[in-house]
């Protein structure tokens, strides 16, 4: 019954994103004279890209310190903990329009790719050699406030704690002095671990906003890193107490 109910969310999580592209496209070609990090697509994608949280109601969301979240020039760029692939439908149930940094390998894939072209969604090569050059095509949109999205760990957690981080990000806050902002996420691993396509149609699922935490404080871009890692760690623990608590 559970793979039967998994493969149904998948096929209606399908056609939204397939209908999400048409839409994006045609909003694209209304938009494109005025509009330059394409504001509009991305706020179609962002709509249908949470279906596949919203579409389940026994999965129950828990927010804090939503109202963290500002605009501000240069923008922020927000980074996460990467538990699951549900990490980023339940990302985008948030009040927030981002533009999302992610391995180009995912713009190659039908549709999917597509979509996140049209959303104006930022490639980057994770090769040493492609890493700098795609990291600087973050600096125009935080430049005109636009925020970016990104999981320092790389990749999915397969066992449900957060790993070291990756440096990117922390190198851009360092080059265009804008703000990193730690975003929590806990219980999406339960909900639908790594490498599998079945989902646990109950659980409770977390997000918490941290406070923004500003490059010029530190002296490297390693003790940047170090203390946005203990940060979302720290926050980790406490939402993981708390699902425990729930479930109780």
């Amino acid at each position: 019954m559970t793979k039967l109910l998994s493969a149904l969310i998948w096929f209606l999580y399908g056609l939204s994103f397939v209908l999400s592209c048409i839409v994006a496209f045609i909003v694209r070609l209304f938009t494109f004279p005025f509009d330059r990090f394409n504001h509009y697509p991305n706020a179609v994608m962002m709509f249908f890209g949470k279906s596949i949280i919203v579409l389940n109601p026994f999965w129950k969301r828990h927010y804090f310190g939503v109202e963290k979240i500002t605009n501000q020039v240069p923008g922020f760029i927000r980074v996460a903990n990467h538990q699951s692939f549900l990490d980023m439908p339940l990302l985008a149930t948030l009040p927030m329009n981002m533009q999302w940094v992610s391995k180009k390998e995912l713009f190659s894939i039908p549709v999917l790719g597509w979509l996140m072209h049209l959303a104006g969604h930022i490639s980057i090569d994770r090769g040493s050699t492609g890493a700098a050059k795609s990291l600087s095509k973050m600096k125009e949109p935080l430049e005109y406030g636009k925020s970016v999205m990104m999981f320092p760990e790389g990749t999915r957690s397969r066992v449900g704690q957060l790993k070291s981080f990756k440096k990117g990000a922390f190198y851009a806050s360092m080059d265009t002095g804008a703000c990193i902002q730690p975003i929590v996420i806990e219980g999406t691993y339960k909900c639908m671990k790594p490498d599998t396509w079945v989902m646990n149609f109950k659980g409770d699922l977390f997000v918490s906003i941290l406070d923004p935490v500003f490059p010029e404080n530190f002296g490297t871009v390693n003790d940047l890193s170090r203390h946005v890692h203990k940060l979302i760690l720290t926050e980790s623990e406490r939402l993981k107490q708390l699902s425990a608590e729930r479930s109780a």
